[in-house]
């Protein structure tokens, strides 16, 4: 189609099939200027947040040009949800990825060819094929009727997610001349937009870049203290509700989503070390609502069109701004009030480091700090989340409250923090400006390293007059610093905060400063002793008695069923579901499906009969909260397996490869999940009361004084088990 043609599409024509193919009236704003580009034969480049409609503006001039627009997309999982999103609208859509048996492909190709095709959808990789080039020019026109780059900063090596495979774009200009270009993504600087813009050498294009702000998201930044306590609580307060967890690693991925299951939530791991299959089977269930939570990597997200994700937390620090953005943008993609947690923790911070250290180009080692510094000032520094995320993109913001942050909401009180700011600027002179702010903070509490050793900073008059404070305060102190522009950052390899004269007027008292701080109370760790779980008195004595006409049946002892705090949980929270059960102290997935049935009904059947009774008890005392379970991997499951068939801590041991005490903690760690253990098979009634004894006398806090007084007739996997059966009695 040539320009004169693509002109005669009216917007009449084009609002036709607007309201045809997705049901809308108008266009959502700046969709309607890049449709008509691309239907008038122009190239365009669309910046725009997730949710703000990006795959309409290739999705709809595709339906309504005649032949086969090609969308170049970055993942498999991307691709399938996007073909069935436009399959449901209507258009008829395929993709071409090694998932497709070759009779699949070879069909797909076929329709191409012909022309019954709107849409195509490629990974960069096969693009760069010669027989995909080839292909693309078998068609009645002999080209696609326009290209477009999905996900496009991935060709800017300035952006965060560059990828190689996306560089054969640039040269889809120079094979299809006629094809009109575009490009779309959600999160790039001025300076990333710029770099994308000639490698594909777009000509005049239409261009939009859209405002980054999503209103409707809450932006919160949270120090990260007992993480699985802050998630379990958040996702608590939002019962039913669709999130997103992102975290770093797969390990962490896996912990997370089996802990919060063995919490009662309906959660899912997803990251590519899982086989194809299950990723995409997983994903389908999250979209259906058959999964609740899903757990993820940063593989997991792009593209997928679920609208009501509700909220986003990130239980580990992002590696840049734009990866936090465009993941955050996940949630609320309806316009519904939506919420995004960051948990921070200076901790993360040294592994990303770690992480960056490790890489083999230096340009590419330099660009990834100033990055991950970006993101660090955005989380440690309390001030507005959104002027932070704004400012970032070069977007300026219309209030200097945005009404939509924790900062803004109150979580932050101004003191005075001008003596503090004067400590850690006279050790940052005192050292000549030479050291980071990890060591500047160890001077000032007077840690005894091997760095201030060695230097002799030790000697400073600033050693150790901070020490009645903890390091996290020092480091906030000098990020507050540098955010405030009262200190400078190095141009180093390796950055550290110099002395600047707005600093001087502080040190030598001639300025005040202002540290902002959290008055948000930092959870504590739920309590795990018996004797807190307060209940109604009569309600525990039937569960029990309930509980002694099980044991009675099976020939076991009672506590084989339900420990006593398991029963004193039941009778505080009143459980009614499934979900709920597993929520108690001492109840794991398999005494659930043993005896949860039979509980819940005679609980059911005593509240009805004494409707009376709360959830809370009548004193108005506060319950303690039940203890937050870790959940069991796949290792502490084979040691289950394997105890189930009479097999000793030893053997299982010996047949594992692994140490006896490895086994035992395994052991501790089912009792502590509520997981049925037969522990007194290996475990003697006399080892039992010595056990017991010496924790009277010594307590339970450190285990060595335990295990010293037991002079050899203990060992502390035993001393584990013993205190892992306590904690449910």
């Amino acid at each position: 189609m040539n320009t004169c043609d693509a002109l005669s599409i009216s917007k009449e024509t084009t609002l036709e099939a607007l309201k045809k193919l997705f049901g809308f009236d108008t266009f959502r704003p700046h969709q309607e200027e890049l449709v008509h580009g691309l239907l008038s034969g122009k190239d365009a480049f669309g910046v725009m947040p997730t949710g703000g409609g990006k795959s309409l503006c290739y999705q709809l001039p595709a339906a309504i040009l005649p032949g086969t627009a090609v969308i170049v997309s970055p993942l498999i999982a991307l691709m399938k949800d996007q073909v069935d999103s436009a399959r449901s609208n209507g258009i008829k859509a395929a993709f071409l990825n090694s998932t497709l048996a070759p009779e699949e492909a070879q069909e797909i190709e076929a329709s191409y060819v012909s022309g019954d095709l709107d849409l195509l959808y490629l990974a960069p990789e096969r693009l760069s094929l010669s027989t995909t080039v080839d292909l693309l020019k078998k068609n009645a026109a002999g080209r696609p009727s326009f290209i477009a780059i999905d996900e496009a900063h991935c060709i800017s090596e300035w952006g965060h997610d560059f990828r190689p495979d996306y560089l054969f774009t640039s040269r889809l200009k120079e094979i299809f001349p006629e094809s009109p270009l575009a490009a779309f993504t959600a999160t790039a600087t001025e300076l990333v937009a710029e770099d994308i813009e000639n490698r594909l050498n777009l000509v005049s294009p239409v261009k939009i870049r859209a405002s980054f702000d999503r209103k409707n998201l809450f932006y919160e930044v949270v120090s990260k203290r007992d993480a699985s306590t802050q998630i379990v609580e958040f996702i608590s307060q939002r019962p039913q509700q669709s999130g997103i967890i992102y975290r770093t690693s797969r390990k962490s991925v896996e912990e997370t989503a089996n802990m919060l299951v063995a919490n009662g939530i309906n959660a899912a791991p997803y990251h590519a070390g899982l086989p194809a299959e299950k990723r995409s089977t997983t994903q389908d269930a999250f979209i259906r609502d058959d999964i609740t939570v899903m757990v993820a990597t940063v593989a997991f997200g792009m593209g997928v069109d679920k609208a009501d994700v509700r909220f986003v937390i990130h239980a580990d620090l992002p590696k840049n701004i734009e990866s936090y953005y465009q993941e955050t943008g996940r949630a609320g993609r309806d316009g519904e009030p939506s919420h995004c947690l960051l948990l921070y923790s200076a901790g993360d911070l040294g592994k990303l480091r770690f992480f960056i250290d490790g890489m083999h180009e230096e340009e590419e080692k330099v660009r990834a700090r100033q990055l991950l510094a970006s993101m660090d000032a955005f989380a440690s520094v309390p001030s507005c989340r959104k002027i932070s995320l704004l400012n970032y993109f070069n977007e300026s913001c219309e209030t200097t409250n945005c009404g939509s942050c924790d900062y803004c909401a109150g979580s932050f009180e101004s003191v005075d923090a001008s003596r503090d700011a004067q400590i850690a600027l006279s050790a940052i002179m005192r050292t000549n400006n030479r050291f980071g702010a990890i060591h500047i903070c160890d001077i000032i509490c007077g840690a005894n390293t091997a760095k201030i050793r060695q230097f002799e900073h030790d000697k400073l008059k600033t050693y150790g007059v901070g020490k009645d404070k903890p390091k996290t305060h020092w480091r906030s102190v000098i990020d507050s610093l540098l955010a405030a522009k009262k200190l400078d950052l190095s141009q180093d390899k390796f950055p550290v905060p110099q002395m600047n004269d707005a600093g001087m007027e502080i040190m030598f008292g001639r300025e005040k400063f202002q540290l902002a701080v959290d008055k948000r109370v930092v959870p504590e760790k739920a309590k795990h002793r018996a004797e807190e779980i307060e209940c109604d008195t009569d309600f525990f004595h039937y569960l029990r008695d309930m509980r002694k006409e099980i044991a009675d049946l099976e020939g076991v002892p009672p506590y084989v069923v339900f420990a006593d705090r398991s029963l004193r949980a039941m009778a505080a929270y009143h459980p009614a579901s499934n979900t709920d059960l597993l929520t108690i102290p001492g109840v794991g997935q398999n005494k659930l499906e043993k005896y949860g049935e039979r509980f819940l009904v005679e609980i059911r059947d005593y509240l009805i009969n004494h409707p009376e009774l709360k959830a809370l008890k009548p004193s108005g005392k506060k319950q303690a909260a039940p203890a937050i379970k870790k959940g069991l991997t796949e290792t502490f499951r084979t040691t289950q397996e394997m105890l189930g068939k009479s097999m000793s801590p030893s053997d299982i041991a010996s047949e594992r490869g692994i140490g006896v005490s490895t086994v035992e903690g395994h052991i501790s760690r089912l009792i502590s999940e509520g997981e049925t253990v037969n522990w007194q098979e290996f475990i003697s009634a006399e080892t039992d009361k010595l056990c017991r004894e010496l924790f009277a006398e010594h307590g339970r806090q450190a285990l060595k004084p335990t295990i010293e007084a037991a002079n050899g007739k203990l060992t502390y996997g035993q001393a584990k088990i013993i205190a892992a059966v306590m904690d449910l009695e």
